[in-house]
């Protein structure tokens, strides 16, 4: 018998009483306690299970995980006591309906009690996840309500890890690798259980918050596969017109397919929910879903990196020098460009936007004739590059420090031009050949207005656009480290991870109003660092985790998953500071940018070092 926590018991004075509600593997009954004359809540398992050694790590693994757990927002778990030879996880009892069974009677909700109730769900969220706790199961039927109060129950799915200060107890058995939860609040990433975080909690608060604001959940399915494919692939519906923007993009935000590109942390949605309650506007920062994707697949790009960070694909850079980038085929002289080569040609300038070309409305409107100018003003390398790039495309492009005039297909086009108009004037003027040079340099010149009129397309049709303010050098510097790190990085959820990093470092790093502000600049780019070392050592301890030779059960797969988790909660805890800091700037937009700024990564500061001192 496990002693219970924070309880003075009177063991021989408890008694089960009435039944409460039960489930596929458990009950959960009132508890007296004739001592004092308290009402407790105990949870026991069916007789069927007993004998289950899963079910029953599972029921110790609640006993242990949320003995640190004191908040108002989550019911209080006493510990596991014995009464009448029952084991009974004993609980905090609240006298109130589920979130679900208040869903089913008041639904669709009003705006204001959503806020609350989201408000008070995810405070509690932040506090269990502060202690290293993943509910994994959050949903309306385990959401109690004590008056006007939500309180989050039954942690019997919850995962502990390693970013609390007091880190619980960590379950390295095979459930702690297993597919868990309830289908219609299961976030994409679920279906991988390393990849599951807080963030997935969160999700799940989107989902309710979805449910109490239309009357169903966002995603609904004939069958559970169906249902976790909708959550993956679709979606979401869109929210009635009746509910305000900053709710909507609120509920959105929560809902988006990558971990990244949701709120990071409870703490975040907490404030942005009781500004909202506040009448105030929810200022989560915005992560727009931009215009330049990758050409091989079709993720948007990060402007400023090298390479797409969700593939791969290295992309191409600009570098000012003198030499242009010219199309001259597949064709003749004059020829009109291949239209499903110019479509093609068109994807792929969008597809680069760190040369700054973008996309050409010239090129999209009309089919240019060959040669023309695809871009000037780059350096060797780089045109050279770009030449190589546009020959997989199945143009013929030339790389040259000089005009179209000077190519050998144009030379060899003027000099045949030449000859049969000299011909022509000859033929037609003889008479007049001994006249002396005055009609030689006039049909010189004659063959020169022929030769132009016909290269009339051999123009500059792309012209370089600075989309975006420069990054300051040092986050430039860790961005091409990042590139150079990729190859070791070939996990999806990490690649996501690392991506959310930089979306916001670099987001930090290029606003104008830092000043460019080397301190600042430093701060971002050590984030940068630490981010890619720490997705590239969470690679290589996933390998091993999933290795035939561990399978979760042994000490060994206990150190890994104790140090994975380590690895992954301080990642996420410098994005969280990433999103808050940029919380702040923009909540300090009439104060002085730049103090404010450093205060605002004061605790991203802190973070990284923690990151850093992970890795030593």
């Amino acid at each position: 018998m496990s002693a219970a926590v924070g309880y003075r018991l009177g063991v021989a004075r408890l008694r089960i009483g009435e039944l409460l509600g039960q489930g596929a593997v458990g009950r959960v009954v009132l508890v007296h306690d004739d001592d004092d004359g308290r009402v407790l809540a105990g949870k026991l398992l069916h007789a069927s299970h007993r004998s289950d050694a899963a079910a029953a790590a599972r029921f110790a693994q609640e006993a242990r995980i949320t003995a640190v757990l004191r908040h108002p927002n989550i019911v209080v778990v006493h510990g596991i006591v014995a009464i009448d030879d029952d084991d009974v996880l004993l609980m905090e009892y609240v006298d109130g309906p589920t979130l679900a069974v208040r869903i089913a009677r008041e639904a669709p909700m009003r705006e204001d009690d959503v806020i609350a109730l989201a408000q008070g769900i995810a405070t509690g969220l932040a506090h269990a996840h502060g202690h290293g706790v993943v509910h994994r199961d959050l949903k309306p039927a385990n959401i109690l309500i004590a008056g006007a109060v939500p309180k989050i129950a039954d942690f019997g799915m919850a995962r502990g890890s390693a970013a609390g200060d007091d880190e619980p107890a960590i379950d390295a058995r095979a459930s702690a690798l297993a597919v868990l939860g309830t289908p219609d609040y299961m976030a994409p990433e679920c279906l991988d259980p390393l990849a599951v975080d807080g963030r997935a909690d969160l999700y799940a608060l989107g989902c309710i918050m979805f449910e109490m604001l239309v009357g169903r959940p966002p995603f609904t399915g004939a069958t559970p596969h169906a249902v976790l494919r909708a959550h993956r692939d679709d979606d979401p519906p869109a929210l009635p017109d009746s509910v305000s923007p900053a709710l909507r993009e609120l509920v959105a935000a929560l809902l988006a397919k990558s971990p990244g590109r949701r709120p990071q942390a409870a703490s975040v949605v907490a404030e942005a929910l009781g500004r909202a309650a506040r009448g105030q506007p929810i200022a989560l920062a915005r992560r727009g879903d931009g215009h330049l994707r990758c050409s091989a697949c079709g993720r948007v790009l990060v402007a400023g990196v090298g390479a797409c960070l969700s593939c791969g694909q290295a992309l191409l850079d600009h570098a000012p020098g003198r030499w242009s980038v010219i199309v001259v085929g597949p064709g003749e002289v004059g020829d009109k460009l291949d239209s499903t080569l110019r479509e093609r040609l068109c994807g792929w300038l969008v597809a680069q936007p760190d040369l700054g070309l973008g996309p050409n409305r010239a090129l999209a409107r009309r089919i240019p004739r060959l040669p023309f100018t695809l871009a000037t003003g780059l350096g060797q390398p780089q045109a050279e590059a770009i030449a190589a790039a546009i020959a997989e495309l199945g143009l013929e492009a030339q790389a040259t420090g000089r005009s179209a005039l000077g190519l050998a297909p144009m030379r060899k086009k003027a000099a045949t031009l030449s000859g049969r108009v000299g011909l022509v004037a000859l033929t037609s003027s003889a008479g007049f050949i001994s006249t002396g040079p005055g009609l030689v340099i006039g049909i010189a010149a004659t063959v020169a207005m022929v030769v132009a009129t016909t290269i009339v397309s051999a123009r500059r049709v792309t012209r370089r656009v600075d989309a975006t303010p420069p990054l300051p050098e040092a986050i430039r510097g860790a961005l091409r480290r990042t590139v150079s790190a990729l190859g070791e990085i070939v996990s999806p959820r990490h690649r996501e991870a690392l991506r959310a990093v930089v979306e916001r470092a670099a987001e930090l790093g290029r606003d104008a109003a830092f000043g460019g502000d080397s301190e600042i600049a430093d701060e971002l780019a050590r984030a940068i660092d630490a981010a890619t070392a720490a997705a590239a050592t969470l690679e290589r301890l996933d390998r091993a985790l999933v290795g035939p030779r561990l399978g979760g059960q042994t000490d060994a797969a206990r150190d890994l998953l104790r140090s994975r988790d380590l690895w992954a909660s301080r990642l996420q805890a410098v994005l969280a500071e990433l999103d808050a800091a940029r919380d702040r700037i923009v909540d300090a937009r009439t104060r002085m940018l730049a103090g404010a700024t450093r205060d605002a990564l004061g605790d991203l500061r802190a973070h990284v070092e923690a990151l850093e001192e992970v890795q030593r």
